[in-house]
Protein backbone atom coordinates (compact mmCIF):
# COMPACT_ATOMS: atom_id res chain seq x y z
CA UNK A 1 0.00 0.00 0.00
CA UNK A 2 1.06 4.08 -1.12
CA UNK A 3 2.03 5.64 1.96
CA UNK A 4 -1.17 8.43 3.18
CA UNK A 5 1.46 11.28 1.77
CA UNK A 6 1.55 9.51 -1.38
CA UNK A 7 -1.98 9.01 -2.15
CA UNK A 8 -3.29 12.34 -1.15
CA UNK A 9 -0.28 13.97 -3.08
CA UNK A 10 -2.10 12.08 -5.95
CA UNK A 11 -5.06 13.41 -5.88
CA UNK A 12 -3.81 16.92 -5.49
CA UNK A 13 -1.12 16.36 -8.83
CA UNK A 14 -4.70 15.41 -10.70
CA UNK A 15 -6.09 18.20 -10.09
CA UNK A 16 -3.44 20.57 -10.58
CA UNK A 17 -2.97 18.76 -14.33
CA UNK A 18 -6.50 19.86 -15.31
CA UNK A 19 -6.21 23.92 -13.64
CA UNK A 20 -3.57 25.65 -13.53
CA UNK A 21 -3.47 26.04 -9.46
CA UNK A 22 -0.14 27.83 -8.03
CA UNK A 23 -0.20 26.02 -4.78
CA UNK A 24 -2.52 23.37 -2.83
CA UNK A 25 -2.11 22.27 0.72
CA UNK A 26 -3.87 19.69 2.77
CA UNK A 27 -4.24 21.05 6.05
CA UNK A 28 -5.58 19.56 9.56
CA UNK A 29 -7.98 21.78 11.60
CA UNK A 30 -4.91 23.04 13.48
CA UNK A 31 -3.74 24.10 10.64
CA UNK A 32 -0.49 21.67 10.49
CA UNK A 33 -0.19 20.94 6.66
CA UNK A 34 -0.55 17.15 5.82
CA UNK A 35 0.75 17.41 2.13
CA UNK A 36 1.14 20.10 -0.04
CA UNK A 37 1.87 20.61 -3.94
CA UNK A 38 4.42 23.66 -4.77
CA UNK A 39 4.07 25.19 -1.28
CA UNK A 40 5.74 28.68 -1.23
CA UNK A 41 8.54 30.20 1.15
CA UNK A 42 5.18 30.98 3.63
CA UNK A 43 3.53 27.64 3.61
CA UNK A 44 2.89 27.13 7.48
CA UNK A 45 1.68 30.94 7.61
CA UNK A 46 -0.78 30.05 4.89
CA UNK A 47 -1.78 26.97 6.54
CA UNK A 48 -2.21 28.23 10.05
CA UNK A 49 -4.65 31.45 8.68
CA UNK A 50 -6.70 29.38 6.33
CA UNK A 51 -7.61 27.01 9.40
CA UNK A 52 -8.23 29.96 11.24
CA UNK A 53 -10.48 31.42 8.38
CA UNK A 54 -12.23 28.24 8.80
CA UNK A 55 -12.58 28.18 12.15
CA UNK A 56 -14.13 31.71 11.96
CA UNK A 57 -16.72 30.62 8.96
CA UNK A 58 -17.95 27.91 10.76
CA UNK A 59 -18.60 30.06 14.05
CA UNK A 60 -19.95 32.72 11.65
CA UNK A 61 -22.12 30.72 9.66
CA UNK A 62 -23.90 28.70 13.02
CA UNK A 63 -24.48 32.39 14.68
CA UNK A 64 -25.84 33.28 11.96
CA UNK A 65 -28.12 31.01 10.55
CA UNK A 66 -27.39 27.55 11.88
CA UNK A 67 -26.02 26.56 8.33
CA UNK A 68 -22.63 24.48 7.73
CA UNK A 69 -20.22 25.78 6.09
CA UNK A 70 -18.96 25.04 2.40
CA UNK A 71 -16.29 27.16 0.87
CA UNK A 72 -14.10 30.13 1.85
CA UNK A 73 -13.01 32.11 -1.15
CA UNK A 74 -10.63 35.52 -0.61
CA UNK A 75 -10.16 37.56 -3.37
CA UNK A 76 -7.41 39.62 -4.41
CA UNK A 77 -6.56 41.35 -7.34
CA UNK A 78 -3.80 39.06 -8.88
CA UNK A 79 -4.86 35.57 -7.36
CA UNK A 80 -7.52 34.17 -5.50
CA UNK A 81 -7.50 31.47 -2.44
CA UNK A 82 -10.18 28.88 -2.38
CA UNK A 83 -10.68 26.76 1.24
CA UNK A 84 -12.89 23.95 1.56
CA UNK A 85 -13.12 21.12 4.04
CA UNK A 86 -14.78 17.98 5.77
CA UNK A 87 -15.17 16.77 8.91
CA UNK A 88 -11.43 17.11 9.79
CA UNK A 89 -9.60 18.15 6.84
CA UNK A 90 -9.50 21.30 4.64
CA UNK A 91 -8.01 21.58 0.86
CA UNK A 92 -6.71 25.18 0.80
CA UNK A 93 -5.59 25.96 -3.33
CA UNK A 94 -4.22 29.34 -4.64
CA UNK A 95 -4.91 30.16 -8.22
CA UNK A 96 -4.50 33.32 -10.36
CA UNK A 97 -7.41 35.92 -10.50
CA UNK A 98 -7.60 34.78 -14.29
CA UNK A 99 -8.45 30.80 -13.78
CA UNK A 100 -11.76 29.80 -14.23
CA UNK A 101 -13.07 30.02 -10.39
CA UNK A 102 -15.83 27.40 -10.96
CA UNK A 103 -13.83 24.91 -12.68
CA UNK A 104 -11.64 24.82 -9.31
CA UNK A 105 -14.71 24.76 -6.81
CA UNK A 106 -15.47 21.52 -9.14
CA UNK A 107 -12.46 19.63 -8.59
CA UNK A 108 -11.77 21.11 -5.03
CA UNK A 109 -15.83 19.40 -4.59
CA UNK A 110 -14.33 16.31 -6.18
CA UNK A 111 -11.40 16.07 -4.39
CA UNK A 112 -12.06 16.75 -0.58
CA UNK A 113 -14.34 13.41 -0.37
CA UNK A 114 -11.37 11.58 -1.99
CA UNK A 115 -8.19 12.98 0.47
CA UNK A 116 -10.77 12.44 3.48
CA UNK A 117 -11.94 8.84 2.28
CA UNK A 118 -8.05 8.08 1.56
CA UNK A 119 -7.86 9.50 5.63
CA UNK A 120 -10.45 7.42 7.03
CA UNK A 121 -9.19 3.94 5.29
CA UNK A 122 -5.81 4.57 6.73
CA UNK A 123 -6.94 5.73 10.29
CA UNK A 124 -9.66 3.77 10.48
CA UNK A 125 -9.58 3.40 14.38
CA UNK A 126 -8.89 7.28 14.82
CA UNK A 127 -11.70 9.38 15.08
CA UNK A 128 -10.90 13.11 14.10
CA UNK A 129 -13.72 15.12 13.68
CA UNK A 130 -13.32 19.12 13.02
CA UNK A 131 -15.11 20.46 16.13
CA UNK A 132 -16.07 23.76 17.38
Amino acid sequence: MEPISKQIKNVLDEMHSKARIMESYVIRKDGLIICSYIPGSNSQRISAMSAALMELGKRTLKNIGNDDMKLIMVSGNKMNIVISGSNSIALVCAVGSEVNIGMIFLLIKKAVPKIQSILEESYENVSVVWTQ
